[in-house]
């Protein structure tokens, strides 16, 4: 006795084999000036928010942490602070370079991190009107990246941008 296969049953069983050989797609194409331009697209978000009266002063940077570990950076934290920090240049601000001073924590392999007890001592030796600061965070597809201006003397954020970079094969490697 032959058996027929019914439509639902063969739907069904076309169905499953599909998911059996389904994969996953490849991650996206890398893209080598992604991450300046994120960075980029980030310091003009944050530029045009601060008000005209604040852009005379110079700015300090800190580098940009992982936001589940605020001691801890790696190289595309550090990436994306020297990029902002370039833009901010290129824009016409005064960009106080930290890496010249000792009156900063500097962490081996980090960058430069601004304890929140001595942004203002710093900020006041720099003349400094502004401090940008900014974490990350990875996830599986992207990287979610918040950066900040803020007014060191009172701790108000003046300006703030929240930014996602694609995850390539670029964007991880500077996540090692």
């Amino acid at each position: 006795m032959r058996r027929i296969l019914s439509p639902l049953m063969l739907a069904s069983a076309l169905a499953l084999s599909a998911c059996a050989t389904e994969t996953l797609p490849p991650p996206p194409k890398a893209d080598p000036s992604m991450v300046v331009n994120k960075a980029y697209e980030t310091a003009d978000a944050l530029i045009d928010q601060l008000p005209p009266e604040l852009r005379a002063g110079p700015v300090l940077f800190a580098t940009f942490v992982d936001v589940d570990a605020l001691d801890r950076s790696t190289t595309l934290g550090r990436t994306l602070t020297e990029q902002v920090a370039n833009r901010f240049v290129q824009r016409g601000f005064v960009v106080t370079e930290l890496k010249l001073r000792t009156a900063v924590f500097v962490k081996r392999d980090t960058g430069e991190l601004m304890l929140s007890r001595e942004v203002d001592q710093i900020a006041r030796e720099h003349d400094a009107r502004i401090v940008v600061a900014g974490t990350y965070s990875p996830a599986k597809e992207a990287v979610y990246l918040s950066a900040k201006a803020i007014d060191p003397a009172t701790g108000q954020v003046l300006a703030a941008k929240d930014t996602i970079v694609p995850m390539d094969n670029n964007v991880k490697s500077l996540l090692r």
